[in-house]
């Protein structure tokens, strides 16, 4: 049990990261001041998020009523989205965070420890390296992004002063204020602000999407274990009892798996529905800001830009391959040595078939299975939208 706490803590600790920059953690804390901190951290970062996504709302809404044109008002949608996607990520993360709890000790109760054959240690060891590698991609492509979004009026301020001897820092995102943030105090005050509300929806996004894929890896991996362990079942022989007693564990096994799914899918199925619904709407707009209103190289917009199609496509991806490696686990029981072993095992193993032919999916709220096919719609969707707003841009 400690080895596999600790090999999951180990492929969990980038998503653990950034969950205690905004105030949570799976552990309890040490004493009564660690866990005031926590808590004030939290209140802080959440409602610095709220109000972050609120004046991006009224400022949205002023726009539409003085200048209500295309290229006023869609480079306005983006950062809003990212901001309400990770109010409803934040919510689902912290309401249910007793249930995360659970499922990682479930989890280490089911992880598969050594020694292990050379087979299932290889499968192992290439899901652990594919995990730990897409997450330091990810973790990479956000924190950058934020940062080229915080330094950008900085660089603007000095390009302007460089070349005409004056200038004025701008502000990180475009939002309303009720006071005037002209002011020097106010101008400082506002500018921390927004540096602090942008990451800490960054510090959401990415702590929930590396919690998601983090856990969804390692549940499609123990089915390729599981698949593994079926193809070596009847190879070699056994007595009717023990080939019996092995088939039902593997059967327990699998059942346990899709329940363990089930309950994962309970917890993150909200805001599946909020990722799915929104990232249409952002992918579009930011793609309308980097082609048509910024000429010049937009560092900031386009790493938002891949930031948002990794994190929909790693959704979708670990989605669809569990999709899969439960579907595979009736192929993998049927290439076994069924044909060796008694009628009754050949019956249990027949239960088995049927329920690996049943599919496990994520889904959002029910509304749609999660999967590749789900990706590439979204992706056709966010084009037709694109297409919809330069086909109104041009004619303005």
């Amino acid at each position: 049990m400690e080895q596999a706490k600790s090999e999951i803590d180990g492929s969990l600790v980038l998503s653990s990261f950034c969950m205690k920059r905004i105030g949570l953690s799976f552990e309890s804390p040490k004493d009564f001041s660690s866990l005031l901190r926590q808590k004030i951290m939290f209140l802080l970062s959440f409602c610095g998020i709220c109000y972050h996504v609120f004046s991006e709302i009224v400022y949205i809404g002023l726009t539409l009523t003085n200048s209500p044109r295309v290229e006023d008002v869609v480079p306005l949608f983006h950062t809003f989205g990212y901001g309400a996607l990770s109010i409803a990520k934040v919510l689902s993360l912290w309401y249910k965070k007793d249930i995360f709890s659970q499922l990682l000790k479930e989890l280490s109760e089911i992880w598969p420890t050594t020694p292990l054959d050379e087979d299932a240690q290889s499968i192992k060891t290439r899901s652990l390296s594919a995990l730990h590698m897409t997450q330091r991609w990810y973790f990479a492509t956000n924190v950058l992004g934020v940062w080229f979004y915080n330094v950008t009026p900085i660089v603007k301020y000095m390009y302007r002063w460089l070349k005409e001897g004056d200038g004025q820092i701008g502000f990180v995102w475009v939002s309303w204020y009720p006071f005037d943030k002209n002011g020097t105090v106010a101008h400082i005050a506002v500018y921390i602000f927004e540096i602090f509300a942008g990451q800490t929806c960054v510090w959401i996004m990415v702590s929930t999407d590396l919690l998601f894929s983090g856990m969804a890896s390692h549940i499609s991996m123990l089915l390729k274990l599981l698949q593994r362990r079926l193809q070596c079942f009847g190879t070699t022989p056994q007595t009717d009892d023990v080939n019996y007693q092995e088939i039902i564990a593997i059967i327990k096994l699998h059942q346990r798996l899709i329940r363990y799914c089930n309950d994962l899918e309970g917890v993150f199925s909200f805001s599946n529905l909020v990722n799915v619904v929104l990232s249409s709407m952002n992918i579009c707009c930011v793609v309308f800001v980097i082609m048509l209103l910024e000429p010049l190289p937009a560092l900031s917009s386009k790493l938002f830009l891949v930031s948002a199609l990794i994190q929909i496509g790693m959704l979708c991806w670990y989605a669809d391959d569990i999709f899969h490696a439960n579907g595979d686990v009736a192929t993998a029981a049927y290439n076994s040595g069924w044909y060796r072993t008694s009628p009754k095992c050949r019956r249990s193993l027949l239960f088995l078939i049927r329920r690996a032919q049943k599919p496990i999916a994520f889904t959002a709220m029910n509304f749609t299975n999660i999967s590749l096919a789900t990706y590439s719609a979204i992706l056709t969707r966010s084009y037709s939208y694109f297409a919809l707003l330069y086909t109104m841009y041009r004619e303005n």
